[in-house]
């Protein structure tokens, strides 16, 4: 039964509560703590501690969901341990990773000068089509990784990519994300679908049986590649545009997507369509709608139009 609850939370999930699941670990050996079955004064003690060496609201809260995965009580409805976090949340609060965004116009410019895709090196290639990918979509790296060469469907008006894995907002009964990217004409070199057609015509003769995904690596053996090289990628390009990389990360793509759409006039439940949020979520409004560092349409169209 251990390996299906495991397969209740991701492998990336997993990997983050290895940590926080070792120091509770010691904790519990050096105070003779049942670490499975540990009371709720153990745990808060434990929880104060690392809030006093100076762990953050999130990093307390991932400690929390760690412990409640190997712990037979309830942890996350103890009525004592929930009020220590409202306590940590007002000392500690949890803030938006940025107070600002960056500008999409120049990275859009300097996409645009990269054309025609087949006469560009292999790493510009892969920096541009992951980017491109990444503002068109306003989606997670983890899905732009997910995606298969077997899940896109090409129409006269545009492709269309399918992802059936499992991604970090997937739930019970909620449909998988779709993504849809129309043919822009007027703008050949910034045409998401067209550079990705291009991309796979650029990698068809160094693709093998095992490339199951879009976006492969750029030398040998040219395997499939993680959500982390195609931030490298991305970071990589937004260096080269000017954008300032040591204050913004590859995942700020996300970020600069959205606020611009929204600032162009595409509408909330658009972006949230297009993100993959639901029609009730408030992650746009509480961290992704941003003040762009610079002075209702197709999302996509609205974040390449200048």
């Amino acid at each position: 039964a251990v390996d299906i609850m495991l397969n209740s939370i991701t492998a990336s999930t997993l990997h983050q509560y290895q940590a926080p699941l070792k120091l509770w670990w010691n904790f519990s050996y050096e105070n003779n703590i049942n670490v499975f079955n540990a009371e709720t004064p153990a745990i808060i003690a434990f929880l104060t501690k690392r809030f006093k060496e100076g762990a953050s609201y999130s990093t307390l809260n991932s400690t929390r969901s760690a412990i409640s995965l190997i712990s037979s009580r309830d942890i996350s409805g103890d009525v004592l341990i929930s009020r220590l976090f409202k306590g940590i949340f007002k000392q500690r609060p949890v803030r938006p990773k940025y107070a600002s965004i960056w500008d999409t116009t120049p990275v859009i410019k300097y996409l645009e000068k990269l054309h025609p895709l087949k006469q560009l090196k292999p790493k510009d290639a892969a920096e541009k089509t992951a980017t491109l990918l990444a503002l068109a979509t306003a989606h997670r790296l983890q899905t732009l990784a997910l995606i298969k060469t077997n899940n896109i469907a090409v129409s006269n008006t545009g492709i269309t990519i399918k992802i059936p894995d499992l991604i970090k907002t997937s739930k019970v009964g909620s449909f998988q994300p779709e993504i849809n990217l129309p043919f822009f004409t007027e703008k050949p070199s910034l045409c998401t679908a067209s550079v990705i057609l291009e991309y796979l015509d650029y990698t068809k003769n160094i693709r093998t049986a095992s490339n199951t995904k879009l976006l492969i690596s750029t030398v040998k053996p040219y395997s499939n590649v993680s959500a982390q090289t195609i931030g490298h990628w991305i970071k990589s390009l937004l260096g080269k545009a000017r954008i300032d990389t040591n204050q913004f990360s590859a995942y700020s793509t996300r970020h600069a997507a959205v606020s611009a759409a929204y600032q162009k006039g595409v509408d909330i439940d658009t972006i949230r369509h297009t993100a993959s949020w639901s029609s009730q979520s408030q992650m746009f409004a509480r961290f992704y709608n941003k003040l762009i560092q610079s002075s209702s349409k197709n999302f996509t169209h609205a974040i390449l139009e200048q």
